[in-house]
């Protein structure tokens, strides 16, 4: 198989080094710039994300979808306050407006910092798991319906539910979570299923006990493991950038306002499974597998997209092929300066990372 190569369009330029990225700045113009680098770059996906006080993500899905040819999006949507015969609808449309193909959902169901009350959801987190399993499973009935049907389950009943909108490809569906809920809802629904950067042995378990519940269930799972990458001439110098990127994040902790920060641990308490998880690994050392460094996850402390790859090109790149070769075949892959990191991922290491992984691939063929 080969990669899927997965970015990420946000609506602010200020990240975890440059600026509080929970502020209300809206930057159409970074929308585009974004959009448009990672498709000149080689990515095959954006994630756009969703936040309680943020912006649409579908309407800037369509946006990004209007400026780029090829790209495509993954929303972040969250079950529980759009019915899912409307989502599926809407979903639909987009894809037909945008040339058929580009566009899926990543259901989100976790709530770090009680995010889903502030618009009215109070489901704790076990009942979320279940409800956003239904709500896939309406998905995928609104989806390959070929005449109106009925639904009764346990937080949805529809009566008469449809499309008129013709499918063509069914949109892609990934799921994430480490919960037990998450494993019960996801696996054997989604087609991808995103999960964080952990050390190997770690990353090993979870693709196979994920790829396990999914055959179980009767669907291939595709899996994505979020790396972000620093890369150099040398390994000193790919290290010293890492560093500075630490000392940048620090100094905008030190700097925020304390208004700021009562904000910042509202919204980024790690109070998730897999947060929990990656920070406790993260507190037990900077480094692992020799240029997996969790130095920043632990300075952020809320988990999520923050495990790196440090090195050369050439070694970043050979660890990227270990996690492919424990079955990750996708990468979820961001930087701190969004569009400049990914024109900069576009110059040398995406090449390079999927001509070694075609290398891989004929030398399997070869000795089958």
């Amino acid at each position: 198989m080969s990669v899927d190569i997965i970015g990420y369009v946000p609506h602010t330029r200020k990240t975890e080094t440059s600026g509080l990225w929970w502020s209300d700045e809206f930057d159409r113009d970074y929308i585009e710039e974004t959009a448009i680098a990672h498709e000149e770059a080689g990515f095959d996906q954006v994630l756009v994300g969703q936040g309680s006080w943020g912006p649409d993500a579908l309407v800037i899905a369509s946006h990004v979808l209007a400026v780029t040819k090829k790209l495509k999006v993954l929303v972040a949507h969250r079950p529980g306050f759009v019915q899912p015969t409307v989502a599926a609808r809407q979903l639909l449309t987009l894809d037909k407006l945008t040339g058929g193909g580009r566009v899926g959902f990543h259901v989100i169901t976790g709530a770090p910092g009680g995010e889903l009350q502030r618009d009215g959801d109070t489901l704790p987190d076990d009942e979320r798991y279940h409800r956003s399993g239904e709500y896939i499973d309406v998905l995928r009935k609104v989806w390959s319906a070929d005449k109106p049907f009925d639904h009764e389950g346990r937080y949805y009943t529809i009566r008469q539910g449809f499309s008129t909108i013709p499918t063509g490809v069914t949109p892609l569906i990934s799921f994430a979570g480490s919960s037990a809920g998450a494993l019960a809802a996801g696996p054997g629904r989604a087609d991808y299923y995103m999960i964080w950067g952990e050390p190997q042995a770690q990353t090993r378990e979870t693709i196979n006990e994920l790829r396990s519940l999914g055959s179980q269930r009767g669907r291939d799972l595709t899996i994505s493991v979020s790396l972000r990458a620093i890369t150099a001439d040398t390994e000193d110098a790919a290290w010293s950038k890492a560093q500075a990127i630490y000392r940048a994040a620090e100094e905008q902790i030190a700097a925020s306002r304390p208004t700021d920060a009562a904000i910042s641990q509202a919204v980024a308490k790690a109070d998730s499974v897999g947060a929990r998880k990656l920070d406790d690994i993260a507190r037990s050392g900077d480094v692992h597998d020799e240029r997996l460094w969790l130095g920043f996850t632990r300075l952020v402390g809320r988990g999520g997209s923050t495990a790196t790859l440090v090195g050369t090109v050439d070694q970043v790149v050979g660890e990227y092929l270990k996690y492919y070769d424990l079955g990750a075949h996708a990468f979820y892959l961001r930087g701190w300066d969004i569009a400049a990191d990914a024109r900069a991922y576009g110059r040398d290491l995406i090449p390079s990372l999927r001509a070694a992984i075609a290398e891989r691939k004929a030398q399997a063929s070869s000795a089958a």
